[in-house]
């Protein structure tokens, strides 16, 4: 989420982002505008969805990230 007590999301993002370039990450929040969404991207989410959502709605999300992981990860030989 944007809105953190201690770290916003957008810090915590990069700060994973720094150790791990492959972990999925959903940015669930209730910021809509263009703006905060391009930067959550550029900061390295994966999938955004905005509050409120449903279980289903999360699901779909969920799906469409790890499909989205796991074809651009590398094959395995």
């Amino acid at each position: 989420d944007w809105n953190m007590p201690n770290m916003d999301g957008i810090t915590l993002v990069r700060k994973v982002r720094e150790s791990d370039k492959s972990l999925p990450i959903i940015m669930c929040t209730t910021e809509a505008e263009k703006s905060r969404v391009l930067e959550a991207v550029k900061a390295g989410v994966n999938n955004y969805i905005l509050k409120p959502f449903t279980a289903e709605s999360l699901s779909e999300k969920i799906k469409q990230t790890m499909a989205k992981v796991l074809s651009a990860a590398p094959a395995v030989k």
